[in-house]
C-alpha cells in the first residue's frame, strides 16, 4: 500500500451532504476525526520546512571558532578527544584576512574543521596572544598549529591556502611522523646527531621558529667542519638573514669560501644570496636605521658587488653611492645621485628609497633640498610600471609639497 493510499485511509474525512449521514472516508468512520486531516497535513508541512532550512543553515555554515581561552582549549579536547585547530592570526596580515573572510566561511571548511576539531583562533597581539606566540613559537601570519588531544603540538602550518589547500595540508600533516612537533619532541628527549639537527633546522624555518632556529643551528654549527659546511645541505645556514646577517661569523665564511659555494650550491643562488644582503643593508643606512655600518663595509660591499654576477648590479651599485653620500651627511651629492640613479631604479628599489631619502632631506631641516628632491620624485613617477606604486609615490610627493 502506497503512503497516500495509507494517509487516506487514517486521515481522510469527509462531510456528507446536508441531512445526510456522515460519512467515514477512511479507516475510523467518525466526523469528529475529520480535523485531523488538516492538523496533520499542516504538521507534516511545517516539519518538512523547518527540516530543510536546518539542513540548508547547517550546509551554509563554515569553521566555528568558538570563544575558549587556551587552557579552556585544551581542556575541551581533552575531554571530547579532538584535536584542537589554533588560527594564530594579526589584524595587519592580508593572507589573515582572506583565510577569514573567503575560507573559513565556507561551507566545505566547516564540514571537515567542526567534525575533527576543537578550533580557535587568537590575535597574536591581544590578550593571551603575545604569550600564546611565545609559547608555541610563532613568528609569521597566519600560522595553524594542529594540537594533540593530550596537548602536543603536532604541527604548525604557515601561510593561507584555498579550501581544498587548507585541508589537504592538514589531512597530510595529521598522517605525517615527521613534522616540527613531533620533531621538537625527538629534540627535547636529547637527540643531537647531525642528520637530525639538519632536518630539524629545515622544519622550524618553514614556520619561522626564530628563537628555536638560532638555537639548533648554534648545535649544528659546532658539529661542522668547513667541508661540509659548504655542501647544500647546509646552504640553509648561510641563505637566512637570522642565521647570517651582515658581519656575523656565517656571513664571513660565505664570504671567504665563495668559490668553494659556487662550486657547490651554484654562483646564481650564492650571488642572490648577497645581492639581498647588501640590498638590505644599504637600504638601512640611508634609512637612517643602521648606524654600525663602517664607511670599510661600505667599501668591501661595493668590491664584491662588482664582483656578483647579479642583474642587480647598476642598483646596488647606486645604493652603495647614496649610503656613503649619507654617512658623510653630503646633502648636495645626494640629490645629485638621486636625479642621476632613480630612473634606472625598478619599481621596489624606488619604493624602498623614496621615503628614507626623503626622511633624511626633512631631518636635516633643509626646505630647498627637500623642494628639490620632491621635484626629482616627481619627474621619476611616470617610469613606475605598478599603477599601485604611481598612486602611492604621487600621494606621498603631493603631502610632501604640501608640507613645505
Amino acid at each position: 500500500m502506497s503512503f497516500r493510499q495509507v494517509y487516506r485511509q487514517l486521515c481522510c474525512y469527509k462531510k456528507a451532504p446536508r441531512g445526510g449521514d456522515q460519512r467515514p472516508y477512511g479507516l475510523y468512520g467518525p466526523y469528529r476525526l475529520y480535523g485531523l486531516k488538516k492538523y496533520i497535513m499542516k504538521r507534516t508541512f511545517l516539519i518538512l520546512i523547518i527540516s530543510l532550512s536546518s539542513g540548508w543553515l547547517w550546509a551554509q555554515e563554515g569553521v566555528k571558532f568558538e570563544e575558549l581561552t587556551f587552557q579552556e582549549a585544551l581542556e575541551k579536547a581533552k575531554a571530547e578527544n579532538r584535536w584542537i585547530f589554533l588560527d594564530a592570526y594579526t589584524s595587519w596580515c592580508g593572507p589573515c584576512k582572506m583565510m577569514a573572510e573567503k575560507v573559513f566561511t565556507r561551507a566545505e571548511a566547516g564540514d571537515f574543521f567542526n567534525i575533527h576539531f576543537v578550533n580557535v583562533k587568537y590575535d597574536m597581539e591581544k590578550g593571551e596572544g603575545p604569550a600564546l606566540a611565545k609559547k608555541l613559537g610563532i613568528g609569521a601570519y597566519p600560522t595553524f598549529v594542529l594540537i594533540k588531544p593530550d596537548g602536543t603540538v603536532h604541527d604548525k602550518l604557515v601561510g593561507g591556502s584555498d579550501v581544498a589547500g587548507i585541508i589537504n595540508r592538514v589531512e597530510n600533516s595529521m598522517k605525517s611522523e615527521k613534522t616540527v612537533g613531533t620533531l621538537t619532541m625527538r629534540y627535547e628527549r636529547g637527540e643531537r646527531d647531525k642528520q637530525f639537527l639538519l632536518e630539524y633546522l629545515e622544519a622550524l624555518l618553514k614556520v619561522s621558529d626564530i628563537r628555536q632556529v638560532r638555537e639548533v643551528a648554534a648545535l649544528l654549527t659546532e658539529q661542522l667542519t668547513d667541508t661540509e659546511k659548504v655542501e647544500p645541505t647546509c646552504w640553509s645556514l648561510f641563505d637566512n638573514n637570522d642565521l647570517a646577517p651582515f658581519g656575523s661569523a656565517n656571513y664571513h665564511f660565505l664570504l671567504e669560501n665563495r668559490k668553494q659555494f659556487y662550486r657547490h650550491v651554484g654562483r646564481e643562488k650564492v650571488d642572490t644570496r648577497l645581492a639581498n644582503l647588501y640590498a638590505g643593508v644599504l637600504s638601512s643606512i640611508v634609512w637612517g636605521r643602521d648606524t654600525k655600518t663602517t664607511p670599510d663595509d661600505v667599501k668591501v660591499m661595493e668590491r664584491v658587488i662588482r664582483e656578483l654576477q647579479t642583474d642587480r648590479k647598476k642598483q646596488l651599485l647606486a645604493y652603495v653611492a647614496m649610503a656613503n653620500a649619507y654617512k658623510k651627511k653630503d646633502t648636495g651629492k645626494l640629490l645629485k645621485l638621486c636625479r642621476k640613479e632613480f630612473p634606472r631604479f625598478s619599481d621596489t628599489d624606488v619604493m624602498m628609497m623614496v621615503m628614507p631619502v626623503s626622511v633624511y632631506f626633512r631631518s636635516q631641516e633643509d626646505k630647498e633640498a627637500l623642494k628639490e628632491f620632491v621635484e626629482i620624485g616627481k619627474a621619476f613617477i611616470p617610469n613606475l610600471n605598478i599603477q599601485a606604486n604611481v598612486d602611492y609615490v604621487s600621494y606621498y610627493f603631493t603631502e610632501l609639497e604640501r608640507q613645505l
